[in-house]
C-alpha cells in the first residue's frame, strides 16, 4: 500500500470507531431502534443519489433483490440494533473491543460453510487468542451469568456473528455486484425492513426528536456509513480488501480513545488486557507479519 492508501485505511478505522461515541451520545436521546433507522435511511438515501452521480449500472431481478435483501438484514439491520442495544447496558470502548471479533467469526463460520476457506494453523491459533481475549475483557467470572450488565456484551458478540454470516453471503452471492451498488442495495433493503416498524411502533419518538439529537443522527449517518462507504470503495479499488482487513486492528483503540476523550469512560484492566490481546489474534489471524518475518529470515539465510 501506498502513503494515501495507509492514510485512508487509518482513517475508515477511526470512523468506524467512532460510530461507537455516536451511539452513546444518541442514547441518550433516543431508543436504540430511532438511532439505528435514522443511521441507515439517511445513508440509503445518500449512496442512492451517490450511485445516481456516478451512473452506476443497476440490474434489478428477484434474484438480486433477494441477495441484497439478506445481505441489508444480517449486516446492517441485526448487527446494528444489537450493538446499539448492548450498548445500553455496557461502555462503547469495550463494544468495539468485542466488536473486533468479527474476524475471528467469520474464520469459523467461512471453515464451516465453504469447502476453499481451510482453517490454517495461523488462523487456529488467532481464533484461539481472539477467544481468550473475549474471555479475559468480559471477565471469566461474568462468562456464563446471565445478569443485567452481561446480556449487553453478548447482544454485541452474537452481532459479530451476523456480520460474518453476511461477509460469507457475500463472497458466496453478490460477486458480479459492483461494491458502490451493493452498498447501496444493502442499506436501502435495510430501510425497507425497518420502515414499517419506525411506522408503526416509533413514529411518535421520530415526529417529536430533539434538534441536538437530529444533528447527531445526520452526522452519525454521513461521517459513519456514507463517507466511511466512499472511503471503503476508494481503499477497496486502490489496495485490495485483503488490506482492508487492518480496519479490525484500528477501529478499539480509537473508539476507546474518542470515548474516554469525549465521555470520560473508563476502561478496566482486564479489558484493556483483552483488546490487546485481541489485536494479536487478529495480526495472527491475518498472516501477513508472519509471513513476511518467515520471508525475511529465509531472504538473509
Amino acid at each position: 500500500m501506498n502513503n494515501k492508501d495507509w492514510f485512508l485505511v487509518i482513517l475508515l478505522g477511526i470512523i468506524w470507531g467512532s460510530s461507537f461515541l455516536f451511539v452513546e451520545i444518541l442514547l441518550v436521546y433516543l431508543s436504540p431502534f430511532v438511532i439505528v433507522y435514522l443511521r441507515i435511511t439517511i445513508a440509503s438515501i445518500l449512496l442512492i443519489i451517490f450511485t445516481i452521480i456516478k451512473k452506476e449500472r443497476i440490474e434489478f431481478s428477484i434474484l438480486n433483490l433477494f441477495n441484497l435483501f439478506i445481505l441489508g438484514l444480517f449486516n446492517n439491520v441485526i448487527p446494528f440494533l444489537l450493538i446499539t442495544s448492548g450498548q445500553q447496558s455496557t461502555t462503547g470502548g469495550l463494544a468495539s473491543i468485542l466488536n473486533a471479533n468479527t474476524s475471528i467469526a467469520a474464520i469459523v463460520l467461512s471453515a464451516l460453510f465453504i469447502p476453499k476457506e481451510k482453517l490454517t494453523i495461523n488462523r487456529v491459533i488467532g481464533v484461539i487468542i481472539g477467544i481468550v481475549g473475549v474471555i479475559i475483557a468480559i471477565g471469566y467470572e461474568n462468562l456464563f451469568g446471565l445478569i443485567e450488565d452481561n446480556i449487553g456484551k453478548y447482544l454485541i458478540l452474537l452481532a459479530t456473528f451476523s456480520y460474518a454470516f453476511a461477509s460469507i453471503w457475500a463472497k458466496l452471492r453478490m460477486n458480479e455486484i459492483s461494491p458502490i451498488i451493493m452498498a447501496a442495495g444493502m442499506l436501502t433493503m435495510s430501510s425497507i425492513i425497518l420502515t414499517p416498524f419506525a411506522l408503526t411502533f416509533h413514529m411518535n419518538e421520530i415526529l417529536t426528536i430533539e434538534f441536538n439529537a437530529l444533528i447527531y443522527a445526520i452526522l452519525f449517518s454521513i461521517i459513519c456509513s456514507f463517507i466511511a462507504y466512499i472511503i471503503f470503495f476508494i481503499v477497496l479499488e486502490s489496495a485490495g480488501p485483503g488490506n482492508l482487513s487492518i480496519c479490525t486492528i484500528i477501529i478499539p483503540p480509537s473508539a476507546i480513545f474518542l470515548n474516554t476523550l469525549f465521555l470520560q469512560e473508563i476502561i478496566t484492566m482486564s479489558e484493556l488486557i483483552g483488546s490487546l490481546i485481541i489485536i494479536f489474534g487478529l495480526i495472527i489471524l491475518d498472516g501477513r507479519i508472519l509471513k513476511n518475518n518467515f520471508l525475511n529470515k529465509n531472504n538473509v539465510r
